[in-house]
């Protein structure tokens, strides 16, 4: 079930709709994915990626010193592993206690202050070798090599991204807005790799999607994590209107 080395899960995005229809021979699937599999499956992708999306923040939060901060998002990744927890541990309880024990783990190294690379390897780790088995464990093969499920979670990440982000500019200079543009952050940087990922499904929209979701990320953080002095809601709400239209033209998922 583990997919390799650290490095490649860390390279890896999205397992799902990795593969899926380039759209040359065959129509690639229309419409909600929900209309092709059970609504918890996509649940669980999506529930997967915003954990990813915590734990992207918190490696680079963690990577500039922000130890209090890269915990808050470690915090809620695992709040969010709640909702996966039963279906991982029916496919594989030991993975299960393998990811709520790197939880705690973590925790002690951020709470020693150890070494970045120590500690941003292990949230790597979960990112990606583990994180990949949970969606192995909690989402059917069919769900994972349909590009609209991958398509849906993009497009809900983005929505996300875009809201956090807005929130932060409505509220800067304080604890709740920082926060706030720390989980865009997170989110718009998971959806920038999941564009990347789907461009072999999106077809003729692949350059529109990737570009738009690659300007959102270069418009609302060009100091990565760190939160700039001015904030781009205005741009980076049009990155994401872009992103989403190219995604519904080709998937009709929005």
């Amino acid at each position: 079930m583990r997919k390799g080395p650290l490095g490649a899960a860390l390279a890896a995005s999205l397992v799902l709709a990795a593969c899926g229809s380039s759209g040359r021979s065959t129509p690639p699937p229309q419409g909600p994915p929900a209309l092709r599999h059970p609504a918890s499956q996509v649940a669980s992708a999506q529930d997967a990626e915003e954990m990813r999306a915590h734990l992207v923040a918190a490696s680079s939060l963690y990577g500039v010193g922000r130890f209090a901060d890269a915990q808050a998002q470690m915090d809620a990744a695992k709040a969010g592993y709640a909702d996966l927890t039963n279906e991982v541990r029916r496919g594989d309880a030991v993975l299960d206690r393998e990811i709520n024990a790197a939880f705690g783990i973590i925790a002690g190294q951020i709470a020693a202050k150890e070494g970045a690379p120590q500690v941003t390897n292990r949230m790597g780790l979960m990112q990606g070798q583990l994180l990949d088995a949970a969606i192995t464990d909690s989402v059917d093969l069919s769900a994972r090599n349909d590009p609209t499920v991958g398509a849906q979670v993009l497009v809900d990440l983005a929505k996300q991204g875009n809201a956090a982000y807005a929130a932060a500019a409505a509220a800067p200079g304080t604890p709740a807005g920082e926060r706030a543009f720390q989980d865009s952050f997170g989110l718009l940087t998971r959806a920038l790799a999941i564009a990347r990922n789907l461009k072999g499904s999106l077809g003729p929209y692949a350059n529109a999607a990737s570009g738009a979701a690659g300007a959102a990320h270069n418009d609302g953080f060009p100091l990565g994590v760190l939160e700039p002095k001015t904030l781009q809601p205005a741009k980076v709400a049009a990155d994401v209107a872009r992103l989403r239209a190219a995604v519904a033209r080709r998937f009709r998922v929005g």
